[in-house]
């Protein structure tokens, strides 16, 4: 498919707007909004959506397509949007619904017009650009290092928090990591850019961070296991293998205070346990159905744990808030999307996989598994669900082409009209 280079660079404004390359934020102590005040995010927010809004005129038909292809995120959407009817803040839930409904459409824009491996290229411009800016604005700039006693000498780069600092720096590392050892052409820049990423991660000394950028490296040898020729034993050993660097990975972010000896307290790391104590007997009185979308921690339900647990504001686990939110039928209904996520990733891996960046897709969900098991980023409109939508999307949509060129080449092969001829001059005979 050839794209014209109007449209790429209009992509490439959505994912410079999506990463957040173009609000930048000084550390949080400083200032909650970007530079520029709040009216720098509602102007990037409406360019987001004329933009989006010309590609939907403009593929339409194909925007439709794309959706169809990924029924489990569409049902999902639908229940977050019905969420309305029993959301305990329906303010919240709208200002919240409005984020992630432009995310589903840019993830559903990305899935129709690029391959995987053009998407890589193109949010690899997005996070190559942040890394940079938050070295710059970090070591050149005043304001862009913490300095409250808790976070003193943490660096926020441009993100305004160390920990979303390091987020977005595993995604960048991740990224580059794959590209650097699948590509030629300017392979350099793709080990500096990971190189700077991770020096970033370092210096966020986001501990969560760290432990995705360990488990993504321990995986990279695993990629070997696509080279076999049993078939049943690459499946078998790819699912061991993940399963096993998931649960360690978790384990150890789970205990890394503990294990490596830090002191202090931070609270996306202790003092989880007794606050998920609480959010589950809050989510068993309300099972079914949660809180409505983002409708819970503004309710009086939430001041009741905050009784207890007066720092927070968010489940601090991803999966939790979601059962929050839609209650099981939500969560069940993503649990059936993340395991076809799965296995069609496992299935590239098996089928197509040659380069590491073949196999970012299941990588990626190492990332979204490791950061939801400490920090509330699953269902939000953020660059997590963008990039998770987008590539199940994009995964569906390549597996059903590949399966329609199985079927088209099975009946114009030679040998199945020969065999057709066969059976026609046998039942003539008979």
């Amino acid at each position: 498919m050839r794209i014209k280079l109007s449209e790429k660079l209009l992509t490439i404004l959505l994912i410079f707007i999506s990463v957040g390359t173009l609000a930048i934020r000084p550390a949080q102590e400083i200032s909650m909004s970007p530079l520029g005040g709040k009216i720098v995010d509602n102007l990037l927010n409406l360019i987001s959506y004329l933009i989006l809004f010309y590609f939907i005129l403009l593929y339409w038909k194909s925007f439709l397509y794309v959706i169809t292809k990924g029924k489990l995120q569409f049902f999902l959407l639908a229940i977050i949007l019905f969420s309305l009817l029993w959301s305990q803040d329906v303010t919240s839930s709208l200002t919240y619904l409005r984020g992630l409904i432009r995310i589903y459409l840019l993830a559903t824009y990305l899935a129709m017009r690029y391959s995987l491996k053009e998407q890589m290229r193109l949010i690899a411009w997005g996070l190559g650009t942040a890394a940079s800016l938050s070295i710059f604005f970090s070591a050149v700039i005043p304001g862009y290092i913490h300095k409250s006693p808790e976070l003193a000498g943490m660096w926020s780069g441009i993100f305004g928090h160390k920990n979303e600092l390091g987020y977005m720096m595993a995604w960048s590392a991740g990224v580059f990591l794959h590209l650097g050892l699948s590509i030629n052409r300017y392979r350099w820049l793709m080990w500096l850019l990971c190189g700077i990423s991770i020096c970033l991660i370092i210096l966020s000394r986001s501990t969560t961070s760290l432990m995705i950028l360990l488990a993504m490296i321990l995986l990279l040898p695993f990629y070997k296991l696509i080279k076999q020729d049993n078939y049943k034993l690459r499946v078998v050993m790819i699912t061991l293998v993940l399963m096993l660097l998931i649960s360690f990975s978790i384990f150890i972010t789970n205990n890394a205070e503990s294990l490596i000896g830090t002191s202090g307290k931070d609270l996306t790391l202790s003092g989880r346990s007794d606050l998920w104590e609480l959010i589950i007997d809050k989510i068993l009185e309300r099972p079914l159905l949660g809180y409505g979308f983002y409708g819970f921690w503004t309710s009086p339900d939430a001041s009741k744990v905050r009784a207890t647990v007066d720092w927070a504001s968010n489940a601090h686990n991803g999966f939790l808030e979601l059962l929050l939110d839609l209650g099981f039928l939500g969560f069940f209904t993503f649990a059936a999307g993340f395991i076809r996520f799965f296995v069609l990733a496992i299935t590239r891996v098996v089928t197509v996989g040659k380069k590491p960046e073949d196999y970012w897709p299941v990588q990626m969900l190492l990332i979204i598994v490791i950061v939801n098991f400490s920090e509330a980023r699953l269902l939000t409109p953020s660059w997590n669900w963008l990039m998770y939508v987008t590539t199940y999307l994009s995964l569906s949509c390549e597996y059903e082409r590949n399966r329609k060129n199985i079927v088209l080449n099975k009946f114009s092969s030679p040998s199945h009209f020969s065999n057709q001829g066969v059976h026609k001059s046998e039942d003539f005979a008979s």
